[in-house]
């Protein structure tokens, strides 16, 4: 095991252990020492997008355009494959673990891809991909735009569906004045122990089922149908959705159609989203009815069965899908007592990180020539220093001929490339200053000492014709 794989691990490890001890800790929304909040997110929703966004704003900013369409593919192709292959594996899953682990730990491994950022990070990187996929670099840019618009479109498409939709229920909605409805919202408000409450409560009149509509805890609003509840069904209402806005579930719906709208030429993606909804809704219902009577879970299948759906965009409401509306009942009347699943969440996450990366891209074809000698006379550049098993350069213009001759294409990842074996190392003092070049059989890492450059990889399609360049040694 390289030092790269065996960091990697030990990271890896770290995160699944701070998830598996998350899942525990929090498995029974009901203990605490009663000064923390009672329902808390697991994951956050928010943290891939805003990292993809912060990326594409710096890299436009801080460089040129085709740096920067560089330093997105680079992020984004092998983070969101792995995301499409990892929702692709676990859908089919889904029905097996549902049975065996908690309803909060399946909502949890939706949300799991959210921190695969980290696998960009320099102590997470890998000694090099298993496998390189080559493309044109014209037919990288046109896919690239291609794909830029469908996600500006599924994106915004969505984001302008949930302005569209709070704008209309809440258009007309009003606050709630009745005050044994009020009464009983602050004693499920207390109950959930939020720090300094900003939601309201408001009804609409255009609504057929409770929701809460907002992303940030300012602009939340737990919207109430105009129609009359119980005080026990007022009552499991809003804590349902307390549950939801303590665990940023709006969040967590962002982050899924974030996803969708990243892979969007993937049909099975809109499907998995489809489900997670499911999962979330079905954490939820665990949750509401913890240690709950039989009278208490038969009122609250009543309410699922009288509740007609109106959920759009990212907001989160009590009624089920004709598809989920089914099971959600099953597990209300009749829960089974599962495992947490905190040691399933955790051992899933260590798979994640530790199989992301192994696929690049390789791609904006080149030269030795353009790359190494910028197009510059052969004659500039000079040999410092070569280590290749002692021997010795005897033959330098046909080494510099050799390299400049050498196509290599750009390569997307998170890679050291150290340890290849065979490698030779090369010193040139060229121009700007000092260049580090180091070659393996498929790899060609150029280190600009000259100035605080970041490190360049290429792949080389040809490979490295070894028997050459011992031509050039002795």
């Amino acid at each position: 095991m390289t030092s790269e794989l065996l960091i990697r691990g030990v990271m890896a490890l770290i995160f699944s252990a701070v998830f598996a001890w998350g899942i525990f800790d929090r498995s029974r929304d009901r203990d605490g020492d009663g000064s923390r909040q009672r329902y808390l997110p697991y994951i956050s929703g928010s943290v891939l997008p805003a990292c993809v966004l912060a990326l594409l704003i710096c890299s436009f900013i801080l460089s040129d355009a085709k740096t920067a369409v560089g330093v997105t593919v680079t992020f984004c192709f092998g983070v969101f494959l792995h995301i499409c292959i990892y929702y692709l594996l676990l859908m089919p899953a889904l029905p097996f673990l549902r049975r065996h682990i908690s309803a909060r730990a399946c909502a949890v491994l939706w949300m799991l891809p959210n921190y695969l950022y980290v696998t960009q990070m320099n102590y997470m990187r890998l000694p090099g991909p298993y496998w390189v996929i080559e493309a044109p670099f014209r037919l990288v840019q046109i896919l690239l735009t291609l794909w830029l618009t469908g996600f500006l479109a599924v994106l915004g498409g969505n984001i302008l569906s949930h302005l569209i939709f709070r704008a209309r229920i809440l258009r007309d909605a009003f606050p709630v004045t009745d005050p044994a409805v009020l009464a009983i919202w602050r004693q499920e408000v207390e109950y959930a122990r939020f720090d300094k409450p900003k939601f309201r409560l408001v009804v609409s009149p255009v609504l057929k089922t409770p929701l809460s509509v907002g992303l940030f805890r300012r602009s939340v609003r737990v919207v109430l149908p105009e129609r009359d509840y119980t005080p026990e069904e007022l009552s499991l209402i809003f804590r349902h959705e307390l549950v939801h806005i303590g665990r940023e579930d709006s969040w967590n719906k962002f982050f899924l159609v974030f996803c969708s709208a990243m892979c969007w030429f993937n049909p099975l993606m809109w499907m998995a989203v489809r489900r997670s909804s499911e999962d979330l809704e079905l954490s939820c219902d665990e949750t509401v009815l913890l240690d709950s009577g039989h009278e208490d879970k038969r009122r609250y299948a009543e309410l699922l069965l009288k509740t007609a759906g109106d959920e759009k965009g990212f907001t989160t409401c009590l009624s089920a899908s004709a598809g989920a509306l089914r099971y959600r009942l099953k597990n209300v009347v009749n829960p089974e007592k599962k495992p947490s699943g905190a040691l399933v969440v955790g051992l899933i996450f260590f798979l994640l990180c530790m199989s992301c990366g192994y696929v690049a891209l390789a791609w904006e074809e080149s030269t030795g020539a353009d790359v190494i000698y910028r197009s510059r006379p052969l004659e500039q550049y000079g040999l410092m220093s070569t280590n290749w098993d002692d021997l010795t350069c005897t033959d330098e213009a046909a080494l510099h001929r050799y390299l400049s001759a050498q196509p290599m294409e750009r390569i997307s990842g998170n890679y050291s490339f150290d340890g290849q074996e065979p490698s030779l190392s090369l010193l040139l003092h060229t121009p700007e200053g000092l260049l580090s070049i180091t070659l393996s059989d498929r790899f060609l890492k150029l280190v600009p000492l000259y100035d605080r450059t970041e490190v360049q990889y290429y792949y080389l399609p040809d490979g490295t014709d070894w028997d050459a360049l011992r031509a050039y040694y002795h």
